[in-house]
């Protein structure tokens, strides 16, 4: 079969290697679509720590069922031909997360295309347990965002339900977005989303959200208007980045919430006195759970999704994929289509 493969810093190629062969208690999935991460692209850069070569990338996948090697407790046992997307955790089941229902938290948390092949290839093999359906009606480039929309609906339930009245969210990345529809699809109107690419601040207003470049703008000055003086009731931090570490104190209110979406590769200075003086609670964020996924199903009809999906590749293109991800400034979800 045809995948493209991390083989070296920097270097990915698409190669003719031996399809995976099912075990017990897995599924063989086609390929049809599967999204390029942050992640991969922390892989793709030689810095993640787990990742070795050579491997096949890919968690953000969707596909059909091909073959089925029975075993295992999955309920219901999917068929033959059933779309699908997998929840790519592997988690040990013994620590104290995985024996409190919070595996997503796992001590030793692996996960399919970054500690074993995923999806960037025309087969995967993923445990009849990870098998998640969706709907017929669905489209493969849909199934392939379950994924990361799950990431944002992770999000919200951190957050928890209070009165919000008005929120900002920092970063216009596809998490920063996908975290905007989620609140938008949630009822909450009164919405910032600040980013300092003009293009992604131009994404996000072709979305139809309120957006400014951080660059060209102090966004601690609009959330005060916004807000009659007072500072959003939550902000989702979604860049990752030490400028937005270090402001987002700035943009909440007191006994405000600050949910922490980005992934902070490297320690960032925080305003620390500001979370002491304003009350405010920082909450972190990972990944999601499966009842993330089965709500971001629920929700996938409602997504403007080719908004954002700005790039699609062959599998055999794939290398330009991440070429594209890596410097083109209007890059958000780029999509690698294995068909």
């Amino acid at each position: 079969m045809k995948a493209l493969r991390y083989l070296n810093p920097h270097i990915v190629k698409t190669q003719e290697i031996d399809a995976p062969v099912c075990g017990a208690g897995e599924a063989l999935v086609r390929v049809h679509a599967a999204g390029i991460c942050g992640s991969d692209m922390a892989i793709f850069a030689g810095k993640h720590p787990r990742a070795k070569a050579p491997l096949v990338m890919g968690h953000e996948f969707a596909g059909e069922i091909a073959e089925i090697q029975a075993g295992g407790a999955a309920t219901p046992q999917p068929a033959i031909g059933d779309k699908v997307t997998a929840y790519p955790l592997l988690m040990c089941g013994e620590c104290w997360a995985c024996r409190n229902g919070l595996g997503h938290v796992c001590r030793e948390l692996k996960l399919i295309g970054i500690d074993r092949d995923g999806g960037f290839a025309e087969y995967v093999r993923v445990p009849l347990d990870l098998i998640v359906k969706f709907p017929e009606a669905l489209s493969f480039d849909q199934g392939a965002l379950i994924e990361p929309l799950a990431v944002a609906v992770h999000a919200l339930a951190m957050a928890g339900k209070p009165d919000w009245k008005n929120a900002a969210v920092v970063g216009c990345g596809p998490i920063g977005l996908l975290v905007g529809f989620c609140l938008r699809h949630a009822g909450l109107e009164n919405l910032l989303l600040c980013d300092i690419s003009p293009q992604r601040v131009k994404r996000a207003e072709k979305l139809n959200f309120q957006a400014i470049n951080s660059a060209d703008r102090n966004p601690v000055e609009r959330v005060l208007e916004m807000t009659q003086g007072e500072g959003a009731d939550i902000v989702f931090e979604c860049a990752g980045a030490a400028p937005a570490a270090l402001q987002m104190c700035d943009l909440v209110r007191p006994r405000g919430r600050i949910i922490m979406v980005g992934v902070h590769k490297e320690p960032h200075a925080v305003d620390l006195r500001a979370i002491t003086f304003k009350e405010i609670s920082l909450i972190g964020t990972r990944v999601y759970t499966r009842g993330d996924f089965r709500r971001a199903i629920e929700i996938m009809p409602a997504l403007p999704y080719p908004d954002i999906i700005s790039h699609r590749f062959e599998l055999q293109r794939g290398a330009e994929g991440f070429a594209v991800m890596g410097q083109a400034a209007d890059a958000c979800k780029v999509i690698i289509v294995a068909e």
